[in-house]
């Protein structure tokens, strides 16, 4: 052959790598969401007929539960086509003489190419594939046309997988390629057309989409050049900068340098001047003292005297007693300056900074003590500490006040208990005590026998929830149970859970034993397919979320079908793979994962109205606290809505992450009579505990197979003795945590 005129296309698998497995598609397959991959890659992802899709999260039902009888993505396999023939005809240019893939091993030449099958043919088999019926109407082009420059490879036309003839219409009603066959059939009544008139039609308006492009490209080409210079004026501004930080901090040494004289020299004269003015009072002191010690002594002297003398001196001691006492009155026993002296630096410089630190002299003893530290909230058995500090007249912290701290704790129920209080060397008292009440406890703090500033304290204190040992494991066997997802309390502690794979609703008492089990696999009115949230209403009856029937059931304690609520759709009164469900008095509250919102219903089945649109995502579970706000999971902006149960937009709380105080995936939802929110995390594999206004609280379980671990937790529910159950939803199990009391 000729070789070098056909060139090896570059990028040829542009968008034509499946983004599961990141190789080259493999029989592309759509799902409903119009993302594509390759088909093995979906076998993977299928789970009871479902598969979620990767990219956007949609649930995807395969009607026949065989990825097979998903549509294929006709484009991708034109282009792989295009790209082998391509491959083929660039490989042969590179050989000098290129083998026929029919007789290879006969070593005869090719001299042509079937464009329709892909294969380089020699003469003979040429004569025998254009004179076949099933092949004589293929395309075939001989290797010295091909090695001409300006010819362009077609790839074979997409064939019907029904009919297996070319599909030459056009279907804008499906937006889907069919043949004749596949028109007068299913597509008659649709708007239609032959795919020549039906991709100018659309060529022209791909064109049109695609103007602002060229000018989106020299936008960004502009960018890119500012962006570039920006980085060489960082480099010149860097260098620049460098120099003028060094001239400064030279400048700064030497201004260090005078105020640490300065400082030195000021604190010596104070020091001088408050030595000077108690060497004073020193005097004074003493001279009161002698005076005082010498009447004294002429007073004994007396007492050895004669009458005569005591009658004559009498006057005179007595005046000048008097005269002592009235002095020594009048003295200051205090000292008249006090010993504090601290060096305080500057932190903060406004019009000059060439002062970095003053000092701050103290003339009298503090007048004021606070105390610090102190939290908002505990959960229980936690230890509290805090800090009680003396202040003085600058509300500096003040040292030597040797002043004791009283710190007295009292419970919302009475409960009195003294906290333990150590004094420190800096004059601070630390100040400690267990939180063994839940609910709001006063801190007294007292100094000298009266409270300080801001006294009483409040602090919150919160269950505390721990694992129990084998004995929280309610449900875990895997041969029973499949996989729990939603978890509700009835009347006398009686609790059902839906299993979503099993399609069936588990009932137990409460004592955690099994009464009763009902529901399979179908669309009747006593089956589920993927049944998901469960709740009860006040009269005992039980209704259930069927995520891919699309409706919500009611059904009496014993099992028994007594409505339907919704159907499938986007209207009023439809659903959309609901999920949650909560009931508050007559109505029933529904997410919906597909419509983005909550339905409301009244609970005799009529249509009330919707909730959340234009702010929900992807709403999983709902709730409703004792202040009548709807507590709305949202898995796909991680975190939860708050809304009144008319429907009115309150707030949110959460940050997408892994750390303590974030949220990955909310998934179940639940709030106990406090106050708590109780949120499962499906990615964080956890339960994290947050108040009523949305702050982090506290959070427990990690990923793993034992007890207290999860795998995707799901559902989850208080008991009304405050016990917390969790659906672990791939560990095949119900958990049960316990408040912790001793």
């Amino acid at each position: 052959m000729r070789g070098g005129m056909v060139k090896e296309p570059k990028k040829m698998t542009l968008h034509l790598t499946c983004s599961l497995c990141h190789e080259v598609y493999q029989k592309p397959k759509y799902l409903p969401c119009y993302h594509s991959y390759c088909e093995e890659c979906l076998a993977k992802l299928l789970v009871e007929s479902n598969v979620t899709c990767p990219k956007c999260k949609t649930i995807c039902t395969i009607p026949s539960g065989d990825v097979k009888s998903l549509p294929n993505n006709f484009f991708i396999n034109r282009r792989l086509h295009e790209v082998a023939l391509q491959n083929k005809v660039a490989r042969a240019a590179r050989e000098e003489e290129a083998k026929c893939d029919h007789c290879a091993g006969k070593e005869n030449l090719a001299v042509v190419l079937c464009r329709d099958c892909g294969t380089l043919l020699c003469d003979y088999c040429y004569g025998y594939h254009k004179n076949s019926k099933e092949y004589q109407n293929h395309n075939v082009t001989s290797l010295d046309e091909l090695q001409s420059e300006g010819i362009s490879l077609k790839a074979s036309v997409a064939m019907c997988q029904e009919h297996d003839i070319e599909l030459n219409f056009y279907c804008e009603t499906c937006e889907q390629l069919v043949c004749h066959y596949c028109i007068t059939k299913t597509h008659h009544d649709h708007d239609h057309d032959a795919v020549k008139k039906m991709a100018e039609k659309h060529r022209k308006e791909l064109d049109k989409v695609m103007e602002p492009v060229q000018e989106m490209v020299d936008g960004l080409l502009a960018a890119c050049k500012i962006v570039y210079d920006t980085v060489d004026e960082i480099e010149t501004m860097t260098s620049a900068v460098e120099k003028e930080i060094d001239k400064y901090f030279e400048w700064l040494q030497q201004q260090l340098q005078q105020q640490k004289e300065e400082l030195k020299r000021e604190l010596h004269e104070a020091s001088v001047q408050k030595k000077k003015e108690l060497s004073l009072q020193q005097q004074q002191l003493e001279g009161i003292k002698v005076e005082l010690e010498s009447v004294k002594e002429l007073n004994d002297t007396m007492k050895k005297g004669s009458g005569q003398d005591i009658l004559l001196m009498r006057k005179e001691v007595i005046d000048d007693m008097k005269s002592l006492c009235d002095c020594y009155k009048k003295v200051d026993t205090e000292p008249v300056e006090s010993p504090a002296m601290e060096f305080v630096c500057v932190k903060e410089y406004e019009e000059s900074f060439l002062s970095f630190g003053n000092l701050r002299y103290s003339n009298t003893y503090p007048l004021s003590f606070e105390a610090t530290e102190i939290p908002e909230f505990v959960v229980k058995k936690e230890r509290v500490e805090f800090r009680v500090v003396a202040r003085d007249q600058n509300n500096c912290t003040f040292q030597r006040s040797g002043s004791k701290a009283v710190v007295i704790v009292q419970s919302n129920e009475g409960h009195v208990t003294m906290a333990e209080v150590k004094s420190k060397k800096d004059d601070t008292h630390l100040a400690s005590f267990t939180a063994n009440h839940v609910g709001e406890v006063k801190v007294y703090v007292f100094v000298k026998g009266e409270q300080v500033k801001g006294s009483p304290y409040t602090i919150k204190v919160y269950n505390n929830y721990s694992m129990m040992g084998e004995s929280s494991i309610v449900v875990n066997d895997s041969s029973r149970m499949g996989q729990p997802c939603g978890i509700a309390f009835g009347r006398n502690g009686i609790w059902a859970v839906s299993d979503y794979s099993n399609h069936c609703v588990w009932i137990f008492d409460s004592q955690d034993q099994l009464v009763k089990k009902f529901g399979s696999k179908g669309f009747e009115n006593c089956q589920f397919l993927y049944p998901h949230g469960i709740a009860f209403d006040l009269s005992s009856y039980l209704y259930v979320a069927e995520h891919c029937n699309h409706r919500v059931k009611k059904f009496s304690i014993a099992g028994e079908y007594v409505l339907q609520l919704g159907s499938q759709g986007s209207g009023n009164s439809e659903l959309m793979h609901p999920a949650g469900i909560t009931v508050h008095g007559d109505r029933l509250y529904v997410t919906e994962i597909t419509n983005k919102r909550i339905s409301v219903f009244q609970c005799d089945g009529q249509f009330f109205h919707i909730i959340g649109l234009g702010h929900l995502i992807s709403p999983h579970d709902v709730v409703i606290n004792s202040d009548e706000l709807l507590l709305i999971s949202d898995m796909g902006h991680h975190c939860v809505y708050m809304f009144t149960i008319d429907g009115t937009y309150i707030s949110k709380f959460g940050i997408p992450g892994a750390d303590r105080g974030q949220i990955n995936n909310p998934n179940g939802i639940a709030v106990d009579v406090s106050g708590l929110i109780f949120i499962t995390e499906d990615a964080n594999h956890r339960v994290s505990i947050y108040d009523k206004n949305g702050i982090f609280i506290h959070c427990f379980g990690c990923y793993g197979f034992a007890d207290g671990q999860f795998s995707s937790p799901c559902g989850i529910a208080l008991s009304p003795n405050g016990c917390v159950y969790v659906s672990d939803f791939h560990n095949k199990r119900i958990q049960k945590f316990f408040v912790l009391n001793d």
